[in-house]
């Protein structure tokens, strides 16, 4: 059984490519959705490695499983879905620091040209980050890790655990990685 690549890391790969916004988050929902109906079929034992999964038979056994719940068009989109959330978590699998989702939707030149006359394009972020303290004491196992990067920049990673292996590491590491800019 390979490593990280279940029923349960697919969708927590879901969950994860949402929340970054490196697919839009509806997008993310609804291949999730997908996921979790389509993949429950699944065998604990195939569940382990969804990798290996033929997409085929588990759509059949799903359509077998649910007669006359599903218009044929929902299946479509299921397996559209689920098609699309298996090959981007094979390529994350792979390769997490050059991942890059496929078939994006909007470019940025079509974004810009879609833009009101006289919009502004120097606007300026608004720190968002906020620390639960409530929250991380009801997680027992884990620990917040402040990283000062810079002068007034201080990043929290909330939820490493703590025995935390040195691959484990590497895998939060080459995440973060994947988010830096070019340079440097």
């Amino acid at each position: 059984m390979a490593q990280n690549r279940s029923r349960d890391d697919l969708i927590r790969f879901l969950d994860y490519v949402g929340e970054k916004g490196l697919i839009p988050p509806a997008t993310a929902s609804a291949r999730r959705t997908a996921a979790s109906k389509v993949l429950a079929v699944l065998s604990d034992e195939e569940a382990g490695d969804v990798l290996q999964v033929n997409l085929d038979d588990a759509m059949s056994r799903f359509d077998n499983l649910n007669k006359h719940r599903f218009t044929p068009e929902s299946l479509q989109a299921y397996r559209s879905r689920l098609k699309a959330a298996l090959r981007d978590f094979h390529s994350y699998s792979e390769n997490p620091v050059n991942f890059r989702p496929q078939g994006q939707t909007r470019s940025i030149k079509k974004v810009q040209s879609e833009r009101p006359r006289g919009a502004v394009d120097n606007v300026k972020a608004i720190p968002s980050v906020r620390h639960d303290a409530a929250a991380t004491m009801e997680l027992p196992n884990v620990s917040v890790l402040p990283i000062p990067l810079r002068q007034n920049l201080t990043v929290r990673v909330v939820g490493l655990p703590f025995d935390l292996t040195p691959s484990e590491a590497k895998k939060v590491a080459n995440i973060i990685l994947a988010h830096a800019l070019p340079g440097d």
